[in-house]
């Protein structure tokens, strides 16, 4: 019975492992093919970063969301769209406080609140901005009204979270539809190594730090490129690649000049 149920799951890694480690498991006896099989793994999750500390929260707006985070044809939307109609008041999610107040770029009128741990929430396409800058704001208060000022088609609520500056996926912590908390802990899989066949051991565990913050991203300027793209299209920050790359936020990029983006 034991061998049969261990041909059987053998059978199913046949499907999803390379040709080399199928090999290695066939070979094997069957202790050592159930030794083998046990350390196969596909992904390790790791934690990024943890919303508790930000207290309690409510939604910026309630609606369809109409575009996700990812990708967007050639570009990368690094928020979560929902739809809204033209002066519909928007609402802080967080206590925080107004580091940003007014136009900027393709987000139309923006407000960004800063919040502990370097957490910041963004709330763009508003039709007017309420809070001011320097403002501290409590969840719930109302920072802007609803519409579709800066790179927008439709009425709607462009909204990210940022973690050191960097866009995450903010539907792996809520749902905007619902309006139900899904996670409090933001993380995400690393993949692993399967076993080599001449080893028994996994491949060293990736160090999570250093693929998320400081994997180096360089980006080559051609005809078109802003900073504003450059950060809408890696989901960064304009003064972020500003500082690493020691330009101001009026600075004209030339064509073929080699930018580092993180």
């Amino acid at each position: 019975m034991t061998k049969k149920i261990i041909l059987t799951i053998t059978s199913l890694f046949v499907l999803f492992t390379p040709e080399k480690s199928i090999n290695t498991i066939l070979k094997a006896s069957p202790l050592q093919t159930e030794t083998v099989i046990n350390k196969i793994d596909t992904a390790t999750t790791h934690s990024i970063f943890n919303i508790s500390n930000l207290g309690p929260y409510v939604f910026p707006v309630k609606g369809k969301v109409i575009s996700p985070y990812g990708k967007r044809g050639h570009r990368f939307h690094p928020g979560t769209d929902i739809k809204l109609q033209l002066g519909d008041t928007v609402r802080a999610m967080f206590k925080g406080i107004v580091v940003r107040s007014g136009r900027y770029y393709g987000y139309g009128l923006l407000v960004i609140l800063k919040h502990p741990d370097d957490i910041e929430t963004y709330y763009a396409h508003l039709s007017k901005c309420i809070a001011n800058v320097g403002d501290t704001v409590n969840p719930g208060d109302v920072i802007g009204l609803g519409g579709r000022t800066g790179r927008a088609t439709t009425t709607h609520l462009h909204f990210e979270i940022r973690y050191h500056a960097k866009a995450y996926n903010a539907q792996k912590l809520f749902d905007f539809e619902q309006q139900k908390l899904i996670a409090e802990n933001y993380s995400e899989e690393t993949p692993v190594k399967l076993a080599d066949s001449k080893s028994d051991t996994l491949a060293a565990p990736i160090n999570t730090e250093k693929n998320v913050h400081e994997e180096k991203i360089f980006h080559i300027i051609k005809k078109g490129d802003t900073l504003f793209s450059l950060a809408k299209k890696y989901g960064t920050t304009v003064n972020n690649i500003c500082k690493l790359n020691h330009l101001s936020e009026n600075t004209i990029l030339k064509i073929g000049r080699k930018l580092k983006i993180q």
